[in-house]
């Protein structure tokens, strides 16, 4: 997707007097791996920047690398109607070289507000197909059910089920609503050259959904009862969605609430999950769907991190290879991995990664899909190499540091 070039146009600009007699502030990125990281996602506390630049205002705030080269950038706000200046994160994205292990932006503050770049990140509510949550970037796509699925009004198409679909894309521009628009069979067919929705989850877990876990059984939550969109790019969406109490067994009544931030050019979304539970912890599984065996295709692989920390799972079938992981951050308690089957032997299994959750402490994760016909990934191998790349830069992350120009 292209984004608009604001190099020319900014560049352009003569600061007012008042704003050239502005602090302006510098900040440092550094981090400890030897491999590139690609699409770097950079978010700075608003707080930090405020501090040093209290004149800094949303679309009037440019980044800029060391070369002076403008870098497209977010201010993000998750609470519209505060009163005063009160933003969350100032966003970007780098990509790191192979050895490049720090690297310097400058901030300035324009007179005129900068003109608007095209998103590439998507998220929305779609409420005429049965409360469906739909997100994407300019690599893949998701959505999630909500209540309206399992609700008489959905007539034969009810299902209850609170996993994490996929709808792999060719494409850089978005497709939410084109395919929507589209109707319901026809994006589950690959006619457009856009990619399709090929993904089944049904009542499992799909891509990276959660259930608690009591040894035997994964104990998961109907679709979600409210969504909340908090920021809908260019660079980072995010949105919130919460569940309605459900049983876990010996756990007692549980609570959900998730909150999904996306970013352009990576594969992985960050997901933040919080739970209300009666105890004080309880164990939490992370799940992947595993359908039954297509003929005529290899078997599918399923490949562990010996560490517990991330889980990934490959399958072939007519629409071409799909490659799902899950990985959790640095601040999350691995407790190994289960398998789930299928109920009754029909239907989708699930493979778990098993994780310890606290009452009311963000459990944080991240979760993707891989595809082959998007051009991104040519097999099973490149789609591995890319999660394992991705989970040692959740355990290094980013080390960020604002200070105020010289």
């Amino acid at each position: 997707m292209k984004e608009f070039c604001l190099g020319a146009a900014l560049g352009a600009l003569t600061l007012g007097a008042s704003v050239a007699g502005a602090a302006g502030a510098t900040i440092t990125v550094t981090h400890e791996l030897g491999a590139a990281r690609p699409a770097e996602v950079i978010a700075v506390p608003f707080a930090q920047v405020a501090a040093i630049m209290p004149e800094a205002r949303m679309y009037h705030l440019v980044v800029r690398d060391s070369k002076g080269r403008v870098i497209p950038s977010q201010i993000t706000n998750y609470e519209h109607d505060h009163r005063g200046v009160s933003y969350d994160d100032l966003v970007f994205s780098y990509d790191f070289a192979a050895g490049e292990k720090r690297a310097t932006f400058t901030l300035e503050n324009l007179p005129t507000a900068s003109p608007p770049l095209t998103p590439c990140v998507y998220a929305r509510f779609v409420p005429e197909r049965f409360d469906d949550m739909a997100w994407e970037n300019d690599r893949i796509a998701h959505r999630m059910y909500g209540l309206a699925l399992n609700s008489p009004v959905a007539t034969f198409e009810r299902l209850r089920g609170s996993g994490i679909d996929v709808w792999a894309k060719r494409v850089t521009y978005p497709i939410v609503d084109r395919w929507y628009a589209k109707g319901h069979d026809q994006f589950h067919k690959d006619e457009d050259g856009e990619g399709l929705d090929l993904y089944s989850i049904g009542g499992s877990r799909g891509a990276g959904g959660t259930g608690v876990w009591d040894g035997a059984k994964l104990w998961t939550s109907d679709n979600f009862v409210n969504a909340q969109v908090l920021a809908n790019g260019p660079k980072r969406a995010v949105f919130k969605l919460s569940y309605a109490p459900w049983d876990a067994g010996s756990t007692g009544q549980v609570i959900e609430t998730k909150r999904f931030t996306v970013d352009c050019g990576r594969n992985f979304d960050a997901v933040e999950s919080v739970f209300d539970f009666a105890a004080n912890e309880s164990v939490v599984g992370i799940g992947i769907s595993e359908h039954p065996q297509a003929a005529g295709f290899p078997a599918a692989v399923l490949t562990k991190d010996p560490d517990g920390r991330w889980m990934s799972f490959w399958e072939d079938n007519k629409d071409g290879g799909l490659g799902i992981a899950v990985i959790l951050a640095k601040d999350a308690t691995p407790a190994g991995f289960a398998h789930e089957d299928a109920p009754g032997g029909k239907g989708n299994a699930n493979n778990l990664l098993l994780v310890k959750a606290i009452d009311g402490v963000p459990l944080r994760y991240l979760t993707g899909a891989g595809w082959t016909k998007s051009g991104q990934f040519e097999g099973r191998a490149a789609w591995e190499t890319y999660v394992k790349d991705f989970a040692a830069r959740a355990q290094k992350p980013l080390t960020i540091t604002v200070s105020a120009s010289k």
